[in-house]
């Protein structure tokens, strides 16, 4: 796998090319967009930190993309702890969602990375906490289904999301987005308070998904709960 960067008037292209058959499903997953010479992101050459994120990513994507396939370890736990600990003095109100959240709780699930959620008013603080390990920055999506997106590598990759579309909720809640924010429940972990979407949000997304060894694994959990 080869990575490169190229400029191309307001912006810079972050390029992976001569890589393995089997990643391609990966970058797809990552809306890597397709070109004759390989997968390609964009980013404006405005955006804070970029350099310092270019010589990040091309450091950690191969191990980042190895991770997203399974290829490697996913050590989430390691990546979630200092996370919490960089933001304990911070005034960013985040949440964590995705199969972590749920793992947190005590399911037994397989996560390749961790998903954050938080409010647009703390894109400029979280982007200065972790100056030093953001890959890609945390930039307005332009319309999709959060307001802002980027990505942070600190042993796993983390996603940093704000501000849930409502078409998220569309046609029943999902566990990142506005119900979800507006029914989170909080969970010791490690002595830190995460706040986490309900887990049966969590059961739903993953069996409409088809993830339904997850989505058993989730339910036996809840009935387990129960007794």
């Amino acid at each position: 796998m080869k990575i490169e960067f190229e400029e191309q008037k307001d912006e810079i292209i972050y390029r992976v090319y001569d890589f393995d058959p089997k990643y391609e499903e990966i970058f797809q997953m990552c809306f890597y967009e397709k070109d004759d010479r390989g997968y390609t992101k964009k980013y404006p050459k405005h955006a804070k930190y970029l350099d310092r994120m270019k010589e990040r990513y091309q450091e950690n994507a191969p191990l980042m993309f190895d991770q997203l396939g399974y290829f490697a370890e996913v050590p989430w736990q390691l990546g979630l702890k200092k996370f919490c600990e960089m933001l304990q003095n911070s005034t960013v109100n985040w949440w964590l969602t995705g199969s972590c959240a749920a793992c947190i709780r005590g399911v037994e699930l397989n996560p390749h990375d961790i998903d954050i959620m938080i409010d647009s008013e703390s894109v400029d603080e979280i982007t200065e906490i972790f100056k030093d390990y953001l890959i890609e920055p945390i930039i307005s999506t332009e319309g999709w289904l959060t307001k802002d997106f980027g990505v942070i590598f600190m042993d796993v990759r983390i996603d940093i999301a704000s501000d849930p579309a409502p078409i998220l909720d569309e046609p029943e809640p999902v566990d990142c987005g506005p119900y979800a924010l507006k029914n989170l429940e909080i969970v010791d972990w490690n002595g830190f308070q995460i706040k986490v979407p309900p887990l049966k949000l969590q059961f739903n997304v993953n069996q409409k998904r088809g993830r339904f060894e997850r989505a058993k694994k989730i339910k036996a959990f809840m009935e387990a709960k129960k007794k």
